[in-house]
This record gives C-alpha cells, sequence and structure tokens, in this order.
C-alpha cells in the first residue's frame, strides 16, 4: 500500500497518510506527498477543498528519531527543506484544507496539521513538540506557524517545555477548531468540507488569499488588497459574482 492516497470525489479531494504503525514522516511520505500536492497546484485541477487525514489511531507522531540517529547534516538539511517545501506548498493551495487529527499528533506531524487551514481534532488526540527533550530545534515550520495560530507567549511555552496538550486544551487556546467525540471524527470532518466546497470557488479563493496576504504583508497591505480583491469580483471576465 501506498504511503499517500488520494481520492477525488465533487470537488472534494483526500489525502490520507498511510505509514504504520505512527504515520510517521519518513523521506517516502515528504516524497509521495510532495508530488500529491504539487499535482493539486495545477491551475487545471478540479479542486474547491482538500481534507487531510490519517489511517490507524494517529494522525502522525512525527519523525522516529531513533532511525535518524546517523544522518548527516546534509541529509538532516535536505529533509527539512523537503518538509520546508510540502509544507509551504499545503499552504499555498488556492483553496482551503481543513485536517482531520486524532491520537498523536507529535512534533513534525503536528508542524503537518498547522499547514492546514482548519483542524478538527478527535476527543483522543494529544498534541506536543518534543523536540527540546531531544536536544533538537523545531522543524517543519513549527517555529514559526505556532506563534501565528496560539500567539507568541503560549507557542514559545509549548516549545520550551515539550509539554503534551489534550484536545480540550488544544481547543481552548486555538490550536485546533472544533473537539469531536473520536467515532465522529470522519463524519464531522467529511461535513465539514462538504459545507465548504459547496461555496462559490471564487469566494474561498478570495477569501484564503486575503487572510494569507495580510498575514505575510500586513495589516494595511491586506485591506488594500481586499479592495482590489472586492472589485475584481465583479469584473465580467471572472463572474466570480454570478454566485450571489
Amino acid at each position: 500500500m501506498s504511503e499517500i492516497t488520494v481520492a477525488c470525489r465533487d470537488c472534494i479531494s483526500t489525502v490520507t497518510i498511510n505509514n504504520p504503525p505512527h504515520n510517521y514522516i519518513d523521506w517516502n511520505v515528504l516524497s509521495t506527498m510532495n508530488s500529491t500536492i504539487h499535482d493539486m497546484l495545477k491551475p487545471e485541477a478540479d479542486l474547491r477543498v482538500v481534507l487531510l487525514k490519517a489511517g490507524g489511531k494517529d494522525f502522525s507522531a512525527g519523525i522516529d528519531y531513533a532511525s535518524f540517529a546517523k544522518m548527516s547534516k546534509e541529509e538532516a538539511k535536505r529533509f527539512a527543506d523537503a518538509g520546508y517545501r510540502l509544507l509551504k506548498q499545503i499552504e499555498d493551495l488556492p483553496v482551503p484544507v481543513v485536517a482531520a487529527l486524532k491520537g498523536e499528533t507529535i512534533g513534525a506531524g503536528l508542524g503537518l496539521a498547522l499547514a492546514a487551514d482548519i483542524r478538527i481534532a478527535s476527543s483522543d488526540a494529544v498534541f506536543s513538540f518534543p523536540e527540546a527533550r531531544l536536544g533538537l530545534p523545531p522543524i517543519f515550520g513549527s517555529s514559526q506557524r505556532l506563534y501565528k495560530t496560539v500567539g507568541i507567549g503560549r507557542a514559545k511555552e509549548l516549545l520550551f517545555t515539550a509539554r503534551t496538550v489534550d484536545a480540550d486544551e488544544a481547543l481552548r487556546i486555538g490550536l485546533v477548531n472544533a473537539v469531536v467525540p473520536a467515532d465522529a471524527l470522519e463524519e464531522e470532518s467529511e461535513r465539514m468540507v462538504v459545507r465548504i466546497g459547496g461555496n462559490s470557488l471564487g469566494s474561498l479563493r478570495s477569501a484564503k488569499m486575503l487572510i494569507n496576504f495580510g498575514l505575510n504583508e500586513g495589516y494595511d497591505a491586506g485591506l488594500k488588497q481586499e479592495v482590489t480583491a472586492f472589485g475584481e469580483a465583479f469584473n465580467p471576465d471572472t463572474k466570480q459574482w454570478e454566485r450571489l
């Protein structure tokens, strides 16, 4: 079985990690997922929303560091760069990405989840960045995306202490958008992507682009870009307004 499977239905693409027993992110997972997401960036891709989930009991326990013990400096940098490129591609997808999280969502696995736009967690999900206990820096953009999600002070605390956060606390601090019973995760995440996918593609693309633009370019630039985007929605060549 491939470590990554993709299913497409009604303009919804479901990407599933299958690397048992803990869905570790290794070279094969990175390579296959990079190719998968790259194909979604093609202009002809018929896509409104992406659901990112995992088989088995865990979303991803991150990296199996024991197997990386003999990795050289150059190999480590190449691996981190491959992760950077993957998560940047996910972040740059023009449509919303929803991550369905369960069990262990740790380290690089949590970094992967942070690249999604919306995170839905099962009640049994646990989250942590263990790198401080291992003598390693954060990986896969965690040092940057975490503070944009939960705030600077909370991000520093989680990275410095390497402590585990349960689903209820994750919801309280804004790490996830919703917590659902473990046996309802698949149904609720499907419900979310179907609801999103039923909306205007132009509106979905504009909303994601504008929020990301403001985060990267600043508040004032984001406000000005919103004015431009609203005018463009009434461009007779794009006809976004036909869904009103």
